[in-house]
């Protein structure tokens, strides 16, 4: 495909909890997860204005779904 609306990620840790972001080109994103059998579901995402606003929102999504901390270095 040459000229794609979207493209997706799909994380999966060997817990089995996954993360599921699809970005689309209009300009926001689905996110999808399952941490476990009670928590499940759709994470909301913000309009996607940027490189650095999805980049956020993976940060977020991965912290949130994995327990990982985000640091700046």
């Amino acid at each position: 495909m040459s000229d794609p609306d979207s493209i997706g990620i799909h994380v999966r840790n060997s817990r089995d909890a996954e993360l599921h972001v699809v970005l689309y080109r209009g300009g926001w994103a689905d996110v999808d997860h399952i941490t476990s059998i009670d928590d499940a579901g759709v994470i909301p995402a913000p309009a996607m204005t940027s490189a650095q606003v999805f980049g956020a929102l993976l940060d977020t999504c991965a912290a949130r779904v994995f327990g990982l901390r985000v640091t700046d270095e």
